[in-house]
C-alpha cells in the first residue's frame, strides 16, 4: 500500500511539474523580430542595375529612395541627394527588384516561427493558396489574418511580406470536408448548387476561388460560371476530371508541372473518365512511356491563348522523387523548421514514399521530376507564361531554390529572375508600382554581391535587402536568421504551438 501511495505522489509530481513547465512555455516571452524604420533617403551609389524585363545589366547608375519609392536613377553627380542621406557603396554589386513567391501557405503560426525569413531571403510580395474553412482553425489562416499581417508590414510594425491578393481552398478532396466540424455542407462543394454556394459564401471576402483535384466536371463549371458572374478569378490544381485544355480557358493560373504529364499521354482521356467515378489512379510510369509530345504542345497552345499563367513549384516534385535522400532529409534550410512543422512535412514525405517503395517506383518518381523540368522549359518556349510559386515549407528562402529548378527547365537566369518579379507584378495587374528597379516603382529591393544573370545562384549573395524604403543590412538580416533559427528549437515556441491547437481543436 505505502508502495502504491508513493508511486502516486511521484506521479502527481511529474503531472506538476509538466503542466508547470508548459505553462511556462506558453507565457515565456518569444524573441521577436523588430522592423526596421529607415526615416532618411537612402542613396545606393554606382551600382549595376539588372533589368528584368530586357535581361540586361545597367551599370554605374545610382539610386536614390526616399519615402518607400524609388525617385530618382542615374549619375550621383546628376542627382539631387539631400544632405541626410544614408549612402550604400555600390561598386562591384548588382540591384535587383524584390522577389514573389507565388505559390505560398502562411499559416497561423508562420508569425511565431519563420516569416522573418521573407524579408531576410528578399520575399516581400507572396500570393498564398489556401484559406482557413473556419475562423476557430488554429492551422491555415484567414484573409483576416492575411490583411491584418499586410498591414501591420506595410507599417513597419511586422517583420514580413504584403500578401497580395486572398484564396479560398474548395474541401472537395477525400474526406477533408467530412472530417471537418462546424462548417456548412456546400463547403464540400458536391455539386453544382452546392459549388455555387460556395463561391456565394466567399464573394468579397477574397479575390480568388482554388479548385482542387477532386471536383466534379459539374461543380467545376458552376464555381467558374458563378466565379466570373462575381468578378472572381479561378485559380489551382488542374482537377482530374478537367482537362487541361478545358482548365485554361477558365482558369487564371494552374499550379504543379504535373498536369501536364497527366495530360500527355495515350491514357489522359480514360484516366479523366475514371476519376468522374472516383477511380483515379496514377501510372506515372505509363504516363513516361506514353508521353505524346503533341498532347503537351496542344496544352501549352491553349494556355498561351487564354493567357493562363503556369506555376510548376518543381521542389514540390523533388521531394516526391528524392524524399528518402540527403538532398531533402538534410536540406540546409530545414534547420529553420521547428520540430512539430518538420515532423508534419516529413509525415506527407513518408507517405508519399510508403505508397510504393520499391526502387523501380522510386526511380519513376525521380524520371517523372525531370521530365517535368523538361516539360517547363518546353511550356516556356512555347510563349506559356510562368510564375515562381514554391509550394514549400521554409518561408521565402526556397524562392531562390525554385530560380533554380526554373533555370534547370531551360530557362536563361533572366528568366527565371523575370517569372519571380515583373511577371507577379503583371499577374496582380501591379506592374506600375513593383516588379522593376525603375524610378517611381516602390523601393522593394536586393543588393547582391555578384551577377545572377551569370549564374542564378547569386540571387542569394545578399548584401541588403530594402522594403518599403526601409534598410536591412547584411547585420541585421543576420540577427533575423539567428533568431528564426533560435525560434526553431525552443522549447517554448512548441509549447505556444500546442497551446493553439488546444484551445481551437478546428474539429480535425
Amino acid at each position: 500500500m505505502r508502495t502504491l501511495t508513493r508511486l502516486f505522489r511521484y506521479f502527481l509530481i511529474i503531472i506538476f511539474i509538466l503542466i508547470t513547465t508548459f505553462t511556462l512555455g506558453v507565457i515565456w516571452p518569444e524573441q521577436t523580430v523588430e522592423p526596421i524604420h529607415t526615416h532618411s533617403p537612402l542613396l545606393i551609389t554606382d551600382v549595376s542595375i539588372v533589368d528584368v524585363q530586357e535581361g540586361k545589366l545597367i551599370p554605374h547608375q545610382s539610386v536614390l529612395i526616399d519615402k518607400q519609392r524609388i525617385i530618382a536613377i542615374g549619375n550621383a553627380n546628376d542627382l539631387s541627394v539631400p544632405a541626410n542621406a544614408i549612402r550604400i557603396e555600390g561598386n562591384n554589386r548588382f540591384l535587383i527588384p524584390s522577389l514573389w513567391d507565388m505559390h505560398a501557405h502562411i499559416y497561423k503560426l508562420t508569425p511565431l516561427l519563420d516569416m522573418p525569413l521573407y524579408i531576410s531571403y528578399g520575399v516581400t510580395n507572396v500570393r498564398d493558396l489556401m484559406s482557413c474553412p473556419n475562423a476557430a482553425d488554429p492551422f491555415i489562416a484567414c484573409p483576416d489574418d492575411f490583411q491584418r499581417w499586410t498591414k501591420a508590414a506595410a507599417e513597419n510594425q511586422l517583420v514580413g511580406p504584403r500578401i497580395q491578393g486572398t484564396t479560398s481552398w474548395l474541401l472537395n478532396g477525400p474526406g477533408i470536408h467530412n472530417n471537418m466540424q462546424d462548417i456548412p455542407d456546400f463547403f464540400g462543394t458536391a455539386n453544382a448548387e452546392q459549388a455555387r454556394e460556395f463561391v456565394r459564401y466567399y464573394h468579397g471576402k477574397v479575390d480568388a476561388i482554388k479548385v482542387y483535384d477532386h471536383i466534379s466536371r459539374d461543380a467545376y463549371f458552376a464555381v467558374v460560371d458563378e466565379a466570373k458572374k462575381l468578378g472572381m478569378d479561378v485559380v489551382g490544381h488542374r482537377p482530374h476530371a478537367i482537362s487541361a485544355v478545358e482548365a485554361a480557358t477558365h482558369q487564371k493560373s494552374i499550379e504543379h508541372a504535373r498536369f501536364i504529364l497527366h495530360e500527355s499521354f495515350s491514357g489522359s482521356d480514360a484516366l479523366r473518365e475514371a476519376a468522374q467515378k472516383g477511380e483515379w489512379k496514377e501510372d506515372r510510369r505509363r504516363m513516361l512511356n506514353e508521353h505524346d509530345p503533341a498532347k503537351a504542345d496542344a496544352i501549352f497552345a491553349a494556355m498561351k491563348a487564354a493567357g493562363t499563367w503556369y506555376v510548376p513549384t518543381h521542389l514540390t516534385r523533388r521531394v516526391d522523387a528524392y524524399g528518402e535522400d540527403s538532398l531533402v532529409l538534410e536540406y540546409p534550410l530545414l534547420r529553420y523548421l521547428h520540430p512539430l512543422m518538420k515532423w508534419q512535412w516529413l509525415e506527407d514525405v513518408n507517405k508519399t514514399i510508403a505508397e510504393n517503395p520499391s526502387p523501380e517506383a522510386r526511380k519513376t518518381y525521380r524520371e517523372f521530376y525531370h521530365k517535368g523540368l523538361e516539360l517547363t522549359g518546353r511550356a516556356h518556349k512555347a510563349g506559356v507564361k510562368i510564375l515562381v510559386g514554391t509550394d514549400y515549407i521554409v518561408a521565402g528562402a526556397t524562392v531562390h531554390d525554385e530560380l533554380q529548378q526554373l533555370v534547370l527547365a531551360g530557362l536563361s537566369p533572366a528568366e527565371a529572375l523575370r517569372a519571380a518579379t515583373l511577371s507577379p507584378a503583371e499577374y496582380f495587374d501591379r506592374a506600375t508600382n513593383y516588379g522593376q528597379v525603375k524610378n517611381g516603382f516602390m523601393a522593394d529591393l536586393i543588393l547582391l554581391n555578384k551577377n545572377p544573370l551569370e549564374d542564378i545562384r547569386h540571387s542569394q549573395t545578399i548584401e541588403a535587402v530594402i522594403f518599403n524604403g526601409n534598410l536591412y543590412d547584411r547585420e541585421k538580416l543576420n540577427s533575423i536568421e539567428r533568431i528564426v533559427e533560435a525560434r526553431a528549437r525552443s522549447w517554448a515556441v512548441g509549447c505556444k504551438i500546442l497551446w493553439k491547437f488546444i484551445k481551437n481543436p478546428g474539429g480535425y
